[in-house]
């Protein structure tokens, strides 16, 4: 939620995403299992209504962004900003860049950022095109009434986007752990999992031995690994099928219901191995209450 804070993203976007890669998820499943895929069923197995499921399934087949606003070009954000500080509506003496009001306003002696959209790029998301320009750096609001330029140059911030995609992959990868480990048959192993964190809060120095150490003796298990990968005799690699790997993360322990501990759940005499989900046909079983 810190990171959604930091880039402005709402609870609303969140919710369309999850409902979004639910359904596309769900639609997977069944064709997996040779099961129509129909709005009326992934609506009655997703408890949403045929409308959404019809909408969320006509922006998966169009390709359209998660995000419930639309996407904003770099040519959009560099039109607008020369219009900002070249047309004389926008701009004043030596192409200063006016001060614009956030909404527009009766009886304001100023334009709008709706004006200048408007003017620029009729056709882009007025709040998608802020939020850009803020996360770059490039604008401001004063005073939630007010939006001033600071800089012609937009120069975003890719870096950042690159570590939240390799975040939200290595999230992806550890989830997959813990539901590879809980959703297993007898047929398939047990996925390595472990953690250990310490008994009580530590210190600022200890905190920096224990990182040392971990940093030190993970760098040296995730060499000998790659070692390992690497002189794999070639019979047990194949052209298609699944990757595989090993993580290892430093973290702190947040929670407020006591330390996570040793766990040691994971070891196979404890192990509880859970059978095949067996599945049941929702629609199938309506159908024969009302053939009754």
């Amino acid at each position: 939620m810190r990171v959604a804070f930091e880039y402005g993203i709402t609870a609303g976007e969140i919710a369309g995403v999850v409902r979004r890669t639910y359904i596309e998820a769900l639609e997977n499943r069944l064709k997996q299992q040779h099961r129509p895929t129909t709005d009326a069923r992934l609506a009655v197995v997703a408890g949403l209504t045929r409308s959404d499921v019809a909408a969320l399934r006509e922006a998966l087949r169009a390709g359209a962004p998660h995000s419930m606003r639309g996407g904003v070009t770099l040519d959009q954000i560099t039109s607008l900003l020369t219009v900002w500080h070249t047309h004389s509506n926008f701009s004043g003496a030596y192409g200063l860049a006016m001060d614009l009001d956030l909404v527009p306003i009766p009886d304001s002696p100023r334009r709008s950022f709706q004006e200048l959209v408007n003017a620029a790029c009729p056709d882009v998301d007025r709040d998608a095109l802020l939020d850009e320009l803020i996360a770059a750096g490039s604008v401001e609001v004063i005073d939630s009434i007010t939006v001033r330029c600071l800089s012609r140059a937009y120069v975003p911030r890719g870096a950042d986007v690159t570590r939240i995609e390799r975040m939200g992959r290595f999230l992806g990868v550890v989830t997959d752990n813990f539901v590879h480990n809980l959703l297993r048959t007898e047929t398939e192993p047990a996925y390595f999992e472990r953690a250990v964190v310490s008994d009580d809060p530590l210190s600022d120095r200890g905190r920096d031995q224990f990182l040392a150490l971990a940093s030190e003796r993970g760098q040296e298990l995730l060499v000998e690994l790659d070692t390992f990968l690497t002189g794999l005799a070639s019979s047990e690699k194949v052209g298609a099928g699944k990757r595989y790997g090993v993580g290892i993360y430093f973290f702190e322990d947040a929670s407020t219901e006591g330390s996570l501990g040793r766990d040691t759940s994971n070891e196979t005499k404890n192990e509880r191995i859970r059978a095949a989900p067996q599945e049941i046909d929702v629609l199938a079983a309506v159908a024969r209450k009302k053939d009754r």
